[in-house]
C-alpha cells in the first residue's frame, strides 16, 4: 500500500494483477488504515460472486479478518452458504433500507433471514429464484434461494444483525452493523422525487417502530334498533398459538348477533384442544340464555378438523355451514389475527345507517407474535382503479354483505394465495358499493410462519400477476407498475394520512 499504488485498495490490487503478484500471499499482517479508507467496500457473504469482487481471494476468513494459506471449508459441509447482492447502507435517508441476497443450505434444509434492531424482527423465506446461483452451484436442489427484506426504520440509530436460520439448527449472524437514519426521514420519503421510495415502504408489511402496548381508541357510538346478523370463519391450520386470541376476539364481541364457524385443516399443534375449550365456553353462554340463535351474541355454531383443499376451501366450507339474509354481514378472520373490542358493533352500527353499502374495510394494525403494536397502516378512501392496479386492503378488516357473495358466486377455491384480492375484483365489477372507514377494525399478525411471507414468492407472485393482468386487460411490469401516476398518488395520500394522525388529526 503506497502513493504509487493510488492510494486506495482496488489501485493496489490492479497494480498487483498487472504485475504477475496477485494473490501470491507471503505473509499477512493487521494495519490500521486511515478513517476515510472507504473507496473499496468489499461484498458481504461468505460466498462472494465472483462478477462482484474480482479480487476475490478464496483463502479469506471473513470473522478473524485475516489470510489463511490453508484450503476452504469444503462446500459440501453443512452450513449456510450465503452472499448479499444490496447490503444495508451506514446511513438511510429515508428511512427505506432493501437488503437482497441469496443463502441456503447443501443439505437442502429450508432457509429463513432475519432482520433485528430495536426489537422489531422482518422475516424473509429464501424462495426468490436466482438461476445465476444455481449455475454457479450445480448440486443445489432448486433455483428458489433468493430473499429480499424491506425495512421502514424510524429515526435514530439501528444496531441491524442479520442472521440466516433453518429448523433443527443453530442461527448463524450474517451481518451485524449500524444504520442512520435521520430526522424528518418520513417527511423526506413523503417528498422524494424517487417513486420507488413510496412504493417500497409506504405500506410495508412489516414493523414500522419497536414493540409497544396496543393502543385501542374507542370506536364512535352509532344507534341502532336491529342491526344485521354476522356470518363469520376462521380458518386454520397449525395456529394453536393465536386460535384462542383469535376466537375471543369473535365469541367476545358485544352487542351483536350471528354465528360463528371454525374450520381446522387438521392441525396436530392443540388447536383442536383450544377450539374444544372454546366451544363450551360458548355452549355454556347459550345454555344461560345469552348466545341463542336470535341472542344480541355472536355463539360458535359449528366447528370441524379434517384435511381440506387449502385455505379458500376451507373458508368456503365453513360458510356452507351459515345462513343469514341478503342484507346480515360475512367475513373470515384468520386464525392468527383477531378483531378488536367493539369493532363488530361498529360495523354492524354502519352497516345499518348505509344499507347501499356492501363492502367495508378500515386501516391496518400491525401487532408481532407476542400481540405488541409494531405499526398501522393509514388507507385512503377507497379508490375503484388502485384495487385494478394492487390489493391494499387488509384482509382481516373485510365486511360484506351476504347479497353480494351470492351474486358473484363466493370464493375461488382454485386460489391459494389471493383469494381476498381475487373476491374483492368480482365485487367491484359486480356494481358492490365499497367503502373505507377511518379506524382500525382487526389486528394483523406478523410472524416467520405467516402466510404472506411464505408464498409471496411462490405461488403468491404468479396469481397476482394473473389478477393484475385480468382487471387491466393488459399484462403491467412491475417497472409500469412503479411509475403509475396514480399508485403514487394514492401511496402519498397515504403518506399525509399517517402525518395528520401522527399529529392528532383523523383524516375522513
Amino acid at each position: 500500500y503506497g502513493g504509487e499504488c493510488g492510494g486506495d485498495w482496488f489501485g493496489f490490487c490492479l497494480r498487483l494483477a498487472e504485475a504477475g503478484y496477485f494473490n501470491r500471499v507471503c505473509a499477512a499482517v493487521r494495519l490500521r488504515m486511515p478513517v476515510g479508507w472507504r473507496d473499496y467496500r468489499p461484498p458481504a457473504g461468505n460466498v462472494p460472486a465472483a462478477t462482484t469482487d474480482p479480487f476475490y481471494n478464496p483463502h479469506f476468513r471473513a470473522d478473524p479478518a485475516d489470510y489463511s494459506l490453508g484450503p476452504g471449508a469444503s462446500r459440501a459441509e453443512p452450513g449456510f452458504m450465503w452472499h448479499l447482492d444490496s447490503p444495508p447502507p451506514a446511513t438511510a435517508e429515508t428511512g427505506g433500507v432493501r437488503i437482497r441476497g441469496w443463502c441456503f443450505r447443501p443439505d437442502g434444509r429450508p432457509v429463513i433471514v432475519t432482520a433485528k434492531t430495536n426489537g422489531m424482527r422482518w422475516f424473509a423465506p429464501c424462495e426468490q429464484s436466482r438461476p445465476d446461483v444455481k449455475a454457479a452451484f450445480p448440486g443445489l436442489a432448486g433455483v428458489r434461494c433468493g430473499f429480499s427484506i424491506l425495512l421502514r426504520l424510524p429515526s435514530g440509530i439501528h444496531g441491524l444483525t442479520l442472521a440466516a436460520e433453518s429448523p433443527g439448527t443453530a442461527p448463524q449472524e450474517l451481518l451485524r452493523q449500524s444504520v442512520r437514519v435521520p430526522r424528518l426521514a418520513a417527511l423526506r420519503r413523503l417528498m422524494s422525487s424517487d417513486r420507488s421510495q413510496l412504493v417500497a415502504f409506504q405500506l410495508n408489511a412489516g414493523p414500522l417502530h419497536p414493540p409497544c402496548r396496543l393502543s385501542v381508541a374507542k370506536f364512535p357510538p352509532r344507534p341502532m334498533a336491529a342491526g344485521p346478523r354476522f356470518s363469520i370463519v376462521t380458518p386454520s391450520l397449525q395456529d394453536g398459538r393465536w386460535l384462542e386470541e383469535t376466537m375471543l376476539g369473535v365469541l367476545n364481541q358485544p352487542g351483536v348477533a350471528g354465528e360463528y364457524v371454525v374450520q381446522d385443516g387438521g392441525s396436530t399443534d392443540g388447536s383442536v384442544a383450544v377450539i374444544e375449550r372454546m366451544a363450551e365456553i360458548s355452549a355454556a353462554k347459550a345454555i344461560g340464555g345469552r348466545a341463542g340463535p336470535n341472542s344480541s351474541a355472536i355463539r360458535l355454531a359449528a366447528w370441524e378438523s379434517a384435511p381440506d383443499g387449502g385455505q379458500a376451501a376451507a373458508i368456503a366450507r365453513g360458510f356452507a355451514k351459515t345462513t343469514g339474509a341478503s342484507g346480515d354481514l360475512m367475513a373470515w378472520i384468520n386464525s392468527d389475527d383477531f378483531y378488536l373490542p367493539g369493532a363488530l358493533r361498529f360495523v354492524a352500527g354502519w352497516f345499518a345507517g348505509h344499507p347501499d353499502v356492501d363492502v367495508l374495510y378500515s386501516h391496518r394494525l400491525m401487532v408481532d407474535e407476542n400481540s405488541m403494536e409494531i405499526g398501522r397502516w393509514f388507507l385512503p378512501p377507497q379508490d375503484p382503479a388502485i384495487l385494478r392496479l394492487n390489493d391494499f386492503v387488509p384482509q382481516e378488516t373485510l365486511f360484506w354483505r351476504r347479497r353480494i357473495w351470492d351474486k358473484v358466486g363466493g370464493l375461488d377455491p382454485t386460489f391459494r394465495f389471493a383469494m381476498d384480492w381475487d373476491l374483492l375484483l368480482r365485487f367491484q365489477a359486480a356494481g358492490a358499493r365499497i367503502v373505507r372507514v377511518p379506524y382500525f377494525l382487526a389486528c394483523f399478525r406478523i410472524h416467520p410462519r405467516q402466510k404472506t411471507a411464505a408464498e409471496i414468492d411462490t405461488i403468491g407472485r404468479k396469481e397476482i400477476e394473473a389478477l393484475r393482468t385480468r382487471a387491466n386487460g393488459h399484462p403491467i411490469s412491475p417497472v409500469d407498475l412503479e411509475s403509475d401516476g396514480r399508485l403514487h398518488g394514492y401511496l402519498r395520500r397515504s403518506a399525509w394520512i399517517e402525518l395528520w394522525w401522527k399529529l392528532g388529526i383523523r383524516a375522513p
